[in-house]
């Protein structure tokens, strides 16, 4: 069982950048098409890239 909670763990630790990038993305992409909610999902967009650019850079 603790083997496949540290293989699970380090699964996410894996995929978490590439995750929140690909989040990120869509966000902004997303909010090119909405007409109120343009600010919202754009600055959270950019955050979620920036956090996704930030932790890889910090994970090597």
């Amino acid at each position: 069982m603790l083997i496949m909670a540290k293989k699970f763990v380090e699964l996410i630790k894996n995929w978490f950048t590439p995750i929140l990038f690909i989040m990120g993305m869509a966000l902004v992409a997303y909010s090119a098409f909405l007409f109120n909610l343009i600010l919202g999902y754009l600055a959270l967009g950019i955050i979620l890239i920036t956090i996704a650019y930030l932790t890889e850079k910090e994970m090597g």
